[in-house]
C-alpha cells in the first residue's frame, strides 16, 4: 500500500507531456537552433519511427530524483511506438546540475547505458561546464542518433501527430505564398471572366438582331487562357505545398530504465 501511494505522489510530479521535441522551460537555448534541432527529431522519427526528446528546466520536481523522473517521464509522455518502446530523453536541470538519458527498452541495445554514459560525460558535460547548452544539447543529440541508427528501424515518413492529425496541403498555404504565377492567375479569372461573359452576351444579342447563328460562344482564348493559367497555379501550390507538423505526440511507449545520470 505504501509503495503504491509512493508511486502516485511521483506520478504526479512528473511535468505534462511536452508540445515539442525540444522543450527549453529554463530558456537557456538558443532560438533558431533550438527550432532546428526540433525539426531534426522530428525528421529523425520520419526516416527510423524512433522518438527523441530534449527536456530542459530549472529543477527536479520535489523529492523526486533524476533516475525516477526520467523512468516515470518516459512511461507517462509515451515516448517511443507502441510496442516498440524506442524511444529517449535528454534531461537538463540547470539549477541542480543534472542530466540524464533516459533510454526506452527497445534502444537499449544501440544506445546502451556505457554509451549513454559516455555522451554525457565526455560529450556533453564539458559544453555545460563551459555554459553552452545550445551546444551540449546539439551535440548530445547528435551522438544519440548516431547510436539510435543502429537498431535499424524504418519510419514511415510521417511523425505520430503528422498520422494522428493530418494537415491539409491547402490549409498550410497563405495567400501570400501564391507567387506571382498565383496572382496572375487569379487576376485572369476575375478579370477575364467577366468580360468574356459581356462579350459573349454582346455578340448573342447581334446575332439575335441579324438573324445570324452565333457561333462564336465556344471559342474565347482569352477564358480558356485564365482557366488554365488558375489550374496550373493550383496545382503547383498543392504539390509545392508541406503538410508537416513538427509537434510532438507520444507513439505510446511505456517502458523506460536504461540510460546514465551526470552532473556538472
Amino acid at each position: 500500500m505504501f509503495a503504491f501511494l509512493l508511486a502516485l505522489v511521483t506520478a504526479l510530479a512528473i511535468p505534462p507531456k511536452p508540445a515539442k521535441y525540444v522543450t527549453d522551460n529554463a530558456h537557456v537555448l538558443d532560438a533558431a537552433r533550438a527550432s532546428a534541432l526540433n525539426e531534426k527529431l522530428a525528421q529523425f522519427e520520419r526516416d527510423t519511427s524512433n522518438q527523441i526528446l530534449v527536456y530542459i528546466d530549472h529543477k527536479l520536481p520535489p523529492d523526486t530524483t533524476i533516475e525516477q523522473l526520467g523512468s516515470e517521464a518516459i512511461h507517462q509522455w509515451g515516448v517511443g511506438q507502441k510496442g516498440k518502446d524506442n524511444g529517449a530523453v535528454l534531461f537538463f536541470f540547470t539549477d541542480d546540475h543534472k542530466m540524464r538519458i533516459e533510454v526506452g527498452y527497445g534502444l537499449e541495445a544501440a544506445l546502451t547505458d556505457a554509451k549513454s554514459r559516455q555522451i554525457t560525460s565526455t560529450i556533453i558535460k564539458p559544453r555545460l561546464q563551459a555554459g553552452d547548452f545550445t551546444g551540449g544539447a546539439e551535440q548530445g543529440v547528435d551522438a544519440m542518433l548516431a547510436a539510435a541508427r543502429g537498431e535499424e528501424l524504418k519510419g514511415t515518413g510521417r511523425t505520430v501527430r503528422e498520422t494522428r492529425h493530418p494537415v491539409s496541403p491547402v490549409q498550410t498555404r497563405s495567400a501570400s505564398d501564391l507567387g506571382f504565377v498565383g496572382w496572375v492567375g487569379m487576376l485572369a479569372l476575375f478579370v477575364g471572366l467577366p468580360v468574356m461573359i459581356i462579350i459573349l452576351l454582346v455578340r448573342s444579342r447581334r446575332g439575335m438582331v441579324s438573324g445570324g447563328p452565333t457561333t462564336t460562344y465556344v471559342s474565347d482564348s482569352s477564358g480558356s487562357s485564365s482557366s488554365s493559367s488558375w489550374s496550373s497555379s493550383s496545382s503547383s501550390d498543392s504539390s509545392s505545398s508541406s503538410s508537416s507538423d513538427s509537434g510532438f505526440d507520444g507513439g505510446g511507449g511505456d517502458a523506460g530504465g536504461g540510460g546514465a545520470s551526470d552532473s556538472w
